[in-house]
């Protein structure tokens, strides 16, 4: 199969000064993407984001920064604004700004939890109802939300986090049945598991190439191609591994066929993973093994 050839489309990716938005941002440009690198200023108000596109242009790469917190609502439309205006279009949104907060239920404050919110999942909305007229206008469209391995399946202290990673799931299958008829808009899920400075402490630095961002780069890339003719799917993908995440229900009990108890006894549980960690060292084997060791 040939090479994924990005000519002529435009990217907007959240969060991209660092971590796994650079690593997408590098790898659409490589193939020929104008894309919008989009992150919050840096604490001193100097552009957080001119650096990875420096390094795309430094590359023979099209990039501009946009800086902009993703939480706000003007900010969104600046950005797509920005795209429209430099490149022509709205091709892609890799929407992967994301901040946790960690604390135990019952310890995290409102405030704290509120501003996970905001980020992960007003952050995601904003850029979406941005990027939506564009695309529905051209008939084209492809879009990536981060969830996480935490959403899925659970994670101690970072209930918040938890919470508005799940909410991506049925975010991205919802809009995909609201995408107009005759349109090619495609909507699906990244979970990523990868070396970054939000994981950095649950991660040695020895491993930080072999889970590097890159190695699932190309998982989303493939997602934002004309080659991914499907929506609502969630893959989980890491230290170049890929799986396809699936929601199932075991089989249906009558609650007439016995007493209540005897009914929820019998409903059949399918094998899950009990943690987020649990589920994302099978990604990533080599850790695994060394973890249990």
């Amino acid at each position: 199969m040939a090479e994924l050839d990005f000519t002529g489309r435009t990217a907007i990716v959240t969060g991209a000064a660092k971590g796994l938005g650079r690593a997408y941002a590098r790898w659409l440009a490589a193939r020929g993407c104008a894309v919008v690198v989009s992150n919050r200023p840096a604490a001193d108000g100097a552009s957080a984001a001119q650096a990875t596109v420096d390094e795309i242009v430094a590359a023979g790469g099209r990039a501009v920064a946009h800086d902009g917190p993703v939480e706000s609502e003007a900010a969104a439309v600046e950005m797509a604004d920005l795209a429209l205006g430099r490149f022509g279009g709205i091709d892609i949104f890799v929407s992967n700004a994301g901040v946790v907060r960690w604390g135990e239920f019952g310890a995290v404050t409102a405030d704290a939890m509120r501003e996970v919110f905001d980020i992960n999942l007003w952050g995601c909305l904003h850029g979406l109802n941005a990027v939506w007229p564009a695309m529905t206008a051209a008939g084209y469209g492809r879009i990536i939300l981060t969830a996480s391995s935490a959403g899925l399946w659970g994670q101690m202290r970072s209930p918040a986090y938890g919470a508005s990673k799940a909410a991506m799931v049925g975010l991205a299958r919802s809009i995909a049945l609201d995408v107009p008829e005759g349109t090619d808009i495609r909507i699906n899920v990244i979970a990523p598991a990868a070396y970054t400075p939000m994981s950095a402490a649950h991660f040695d630095a020895k491993w930080a190439d072999y889970a590097s961002p890159d190695r699932v780069a190309p998982v989303v890339g493939w997602l934002a191609s004309d080659r991914c003719g499907g929506s609502g799917g969630i893959y989980h993908a890491g230290a170049g591994h890929v799986r396809r995440v699936q929601i199932l229900e075991g089989p249906i009990e009558d609650l007439s066929s016995g007493p209540i108890d005897e009914v929820m006894a019998r409903l059949e549980a399918r094998p899950e993973w009990t943690s987020s960690f649990a589920s994302g060292a099978e990604l990533m084997p080599e850790l695994a093994k060394a973890a249990g060791s």
